[in-house]
C-alpha cells in the first residue's frame, strides 16, 4: 500500500488524509502541536461558507463543488455539522464589494437574490437600511469546525491512520520526501506539507506567506432583536472598507462578529491575548450596520491566526518528492473537503491540472 506522510493536522491536512484513505492510501499525520490543536487556524466553533467574492469569482464558482465535497465527507463521518442560514452582503455605492460580487454571481451562474431596501427591511428588520442600494442574498451558512474536525479524527482513526502529535519539523529533504523531526527521521512514498501558519518555519523561502491575526467577538444581540437574529443570515461585505463578516447565533453558539480591517501581520506565538479595546473596536464597527449594535452583549473575544498568501491564492507546489499545499488565505476551511479531493486527484496522476485549478481560484 502506498503511504503518504502529511505535515499539518488542520483542516487541509485532515481532509487530504480523508481523501487519500478513500483512494486506498496509508497515511501518517504529523503536527507540531496536539491533535486536534486548539491554536490551529482551523479550530473554532464554526467557519462561514458563502459564494460572495468580489475580486475572486473563481472562488464563488467553486462553492457548489465545495458543498458537494462536504456532503461526501459528512456521509463518511456519519454526521452533517453544517447549518444553512444564507449569506448577506450590502451595496451602498456603485462598484463596491457587494456590487461587484452580485455581478460575479450572475456571471458564474450562482443562485442569488437582490433585494431593494424595502424588501430588506421587511425580511431582515435587524439590519440598518440607511444608505443601502440593495442587499445581496445567496446560499451559505456555518460549517461547525470543531465538530467536523472531531468527526474526521474519529473516521481516520477507525481506518488506521497514524497520528504523531507534538512533532516539530526540523528540516525537509525535498528530493527524498523525508523530514527530520523532534521524533526522528520520517519518510513515506509521498510527503505533503500543509502546515498552515507553520509553513514558513519549515520553508524559509516562503517568508512572503505571512501569519495574520484575526479578531472575533462572540456576543448576544439585544433582546429586542434576538428572535430576528435566531433566523438571520451570515454576512460579509456589508458596507465600507471595514470588512464586517460573521455568523448569526447557531444553536447554543452566540453571534460571531468579525472586522477584517483589524486583521494584521502578527506573531502567533506572542500576540494571542486580546483586550477590552479589541472588543470595543469590533462592536463599534457594527454601529450603523446592525440595529442597536452598541447594545450587543460580548461574551468573549478571541484572536485566530491564519496564513495569508501574497496574492491570496491557493498554492500547490512540487519540490522534488515533496508537495507543498497552502490553502489558508482566509478561505481555507470552506474549501477543506474539496481541497482534500483535489489532492487525491493530483496524486492520481492529475497533478498539473490540479495545480492550475487551484491557482485559478
Amino acid at each position: 500500500m502506498t503511504k503518504a506522510l502529511i505535515v499539518g493536522a488542520g483542516i487541509n491536512g485532515l481532509c487530504t488524509a480523508w481523501a487519500l484513505v478513500r483512494a486506498g492510501w496509508q497515511v501518517q499525520l504529523v503536527d507540531a502541536g496536539p491533535i486536534p490543536n486548539p491554536l490551529s487556524a482551523s479550530w473554532d466553533y464554526h467557519r462561514i461558507i458563502r459564494p460572495h467574492y468580489a475580486n475572486f469569482p473563481g472562488y464563488g464558482a467553486r462553492i457548489g463543488a465545495a458543498h458537494a465535497a462536504w456532503d461526501v465527507l459528512f456521509t463518511d463521518i456519519g454526521t452533517a455539522p453544517y447549518v444553512e442560514r444564507g449569506a448577506l452582503s450590502l451595496s451602498h455605492e456603485t462598484g463596491d464589494w457587494a456590487d461587484i460580487s452580485a455581478a460575479s454571481l450572475a456571471e458564474t451562474g450562482v443562485k442569488h437574490e437582490v433585494l431593494d431596501p424595502e424588501d430588506l427591511a421587511h425580511r431582515l428588520p435587524m439590519i440598518e437600511t440607511k444608505g443601502v442600494r440593495f442587499a445581496l442574498l445567496a446560499g451559505g451558512g456555518a460549517l461547525l469546525a470543531d465538530q467536523i474536525i472531531t468527526g474526521l479524527l474519529g473516521w481516520l482513526t477507525r481506518r488506521g491512520v497514524e497520528f504523531t502529535p507534538n512533532c516539530r519539523v526540523l528540516a525537509v529533504d525535498e528530493a527524498r520526501g523525508a523530514i527530520s523531526t523532534t521524533s526522528g527521521i520520517l519518510q513515506a512514498d509521498q510527503l505533503i506539507v500543509a502546515a498552515g501558519i507553520g509553513l514558513r518555519d519549515i520553508f524559509p523561502d516562503m517568508a512572503a506567506y505571512t501569519p495574520r491575526r484575526s479578531l472575533v467577538v462572540y456576543a448576544d444581540p439585544p433582546p429586542q432583536w434576538a428572535a430576528a437574529w435566531a433566523a438571520g443570515p451570515c454576512w460579509t461585505g456589508i458596507g465600507g472598507d471595514d470588512d464586517c463578516w460573521g455568523i448569526p447565533p447557531v444553536g447554543n453558539i452566540p453571534m460571531k462578529l468579525g472586522l477584517g480591517k483589524l486583521s494584521r501581520v502578527a506573531d502567533p506565538y506572542r500576540d494571542r491575548p486580546t483586550s477590552q479595546a479589541d472588543t470595543d473596536k469590533i462592536i463599534a464597527g457594527y454601529v450603523g450596520r446592525f440595529k442597536d449594535a452598541e447594545a450587543f452583549i460580548p461574551r468573549m473575544t478571541l484572536a485566530n491566526f491564519y496564513l495569508m498568501a501574497p496574492d491570496e491564492r491557493f498554492l500547490l507546489q512540487r519540490r522534488g518528492e515533496t508537495l507543498v499545499l497552502s490553502a489558508d488565505s482566509g478561505h481555507g476551511f470552506k474549501f477543506g473537503a474539496l481541497t482534500g479531493l483535489d489532492m487525491a486527484d493530483a496524486l492520481a496522476g492529475n497533478e498539473a491540472a490540479v495545480i492550475q485549478r487551484l491557482a485559478g481560484y
